[in-house]
């Protein structure tokens, strides 16, 4: 069964969601010890507005899979105590909403901005993250190719996507109403990242003549700043340029507050800027801006809650597009629920193809003197003449009928080498009874029928 456990704006502020988030390390020591017999496959999105880890439990059991949900929770939280909070608070998803909601956030749907340009990078990173840990395996492989086909559809299909849809571009646009003129204002954004160079690029539109650019790595700060005619600072004078700044809007992946309220004051008084205006902008999480600089006379901070009120004003002009975007999700989600469905006639077929594959492979060599050709040529045979048996393996998990008999019969017809099925382990389960809503996409995307016997083959992975 698919399942995810969620923590989001919609239901925790920006102090919580920073409680909750997973620096690159821990997040590392997830993917390596969050895999066991049951849960197989584990993949978490982290962005400014949520944090939702991904995993697909070996099992329909519903008591089964809420002893791996808080398995999951204690590795992500560490302690029993924080993993308790954790689950309080958090949405859990199962089957086809799980991957409705992940569908549904890379394709903007989801955002605290409508149409949100930047989650389909974000939920691409999220998704090599996963590849690179070994965590992620066929099933969530599938949901994320879905949910990345489906965003990219959004984007080009629809308007969800019209105007501003950044919360880095947002933050920008506030800055401006704010201050009312930004041609004189000195701006500072620090994080060159995707939603700090939205944020530069917009202040550039909307007139900005001196931003200053800061980054962790200054070739990449200096690479913006040229690009929208500013200029680059080092990481290090980041108290000086704000104190000297009209706006600042801070975007990056840190996990410790990068602008101090002590050291902001002092250079503040340094500068002589002490009880000037100065607007702060907070669009990391974990917070970035240490929540004492808004103590100062002057200094007026804003994060991400206090944001969201004007974003969800921005959104009228974007609102029409949603049925059309929501029906592009649901097309594939169908497309996913159909692949899910036919993971046990794959699995049953999959000996069958590797002998037919095999001996088509050496007789193609064998004529052609070319095992590259041979490979090629082998799979496309193999894939025509399985296309009527996979057919009918599919229409036979639609029925809810056990495999065992025409898979058997299959292998004993085309592949002679074959062992003959000796024994009758475990396959699917019959769902366990629960008033909690559960989809009908379950392990290994079987129906919920009768138990049946499991087939002596290995599964498969693609």
């Amino acid at each position: 069964m698919l399942i995810s456990i969620a923590i989001d704006f919609r239901l925790a502020d920006v102090a919580t969601r920073e409680r909750f988030h997973l620096s690159e390390e821990r997040l590392t020591q997830l993917y390596r010890t969050a895999r066991s017999e049951v849960v197989t496959e584990v993949a978490l999105i982290a962005t400014c507005n949520r944090t939702e880890l991904y995993a697909w439990i070996d099992s329909d059991d519903m008591k089964v899979v809420e002893r791996a949900v808080l398995s999951l929770a204690r590795r992500w939280m560490r302690t029993r105590a924080d993993a308790d909070d954790l689950l309080h608070i958090a949405t859990r998803r199962y089957g086809d909403n799980a991957a409705r909601h992940v569908v549904r956030i890379a394709s903007g749907l989801e955002s605290q901005v409508l149409g949100d340009g930047e989650i389909l990078g974000q939920l691409r990173a999220a998704y090599k993250g996963a590849t690179r840990g070994q965590a992620a395996g066929p099933v969530l492989h599938r949901l994320f190719e879905t949910a990345l086909r489906a965003g990219k559809r959004v984007h080009t299909e629809t308007s969800l996507s019209a105007g501003r849809h950044s919360i880095g571009a947002e933050a920008a646009v506030t800055a401006a109403q704010r201050l009312g003129d930004l041609q004189n204002a000195r701006c500072v954004v620090v994080g060159a990242g995707t939603t700090g160079t939205r944020a530069a690029k917009q202040l550039h539109k909307l007139g900005a003549g001196d931003v200053v650019i800061l980054n962790r790595t200054f070739d990449k700060a200096h690479e913006l700043a040229h690009y929208i005619g500013g200029r680059a600072a080092p990481m290090d004078a980041i108290h000086i340029e704000a104190a000297m700044a009209d706006v600042v809007i801070v975007a990056t992946s840190s996990d410790i507050p990068l602008v101090i309220g002590p050291a902001l004051a002092r250079a503040r008084a340094d500068c002589a800027a002490s009880g000037y205006a100065l607007l702060l902008m907070d669009l990391s999480v974990p917070r970035n801006i240490d929540p004492r600089a808004a103590d100062q006379l002057g200094v007026t901070l804003i994060d991400l809650d206090t944001l969201h009120q004007p974003l969800l004003e921005a959104e009228d002009t974007r609102r029409d597009a949603i049925p059309v975007a929501a029906h592009i999700c649901e097309d594939e989600i169908y497309q996913f629920k159909q692949w899910l469905a036919a993971m046990p006639a794959r699995d049953a077929i999959k000996p069958l193809r590797e002998a037919l594959e095999g001996v088509a492979r050496r007789e193609v060599a064998y004529a052609a003197g070319d095992a590259e050709v041979a490979e090629r040529t082998a799979s496309r045979i193999v894939a025509k003449l399985l296309a009527g048996p996979m057919a009918a393996l599919r229409r036979t998990v639609q029925r809810g009928e056990p495999l065992d008999a025409q898979a058997m019969m299959l292998l004993e017809m085309f592949a002679p080498s074959a062992t003959p099925m000796t024994r009758a382990p475990r396959t699917s389960r019959p769902a366990a009874s629960t008033t909690r809503e559960v989809s009908s996409v379950g392990a290994r995307g079987t129906p919920r029928t009768a138990p049946t016997r499991e087939l002596p083959f290995a599964l498969s992975t693609e």
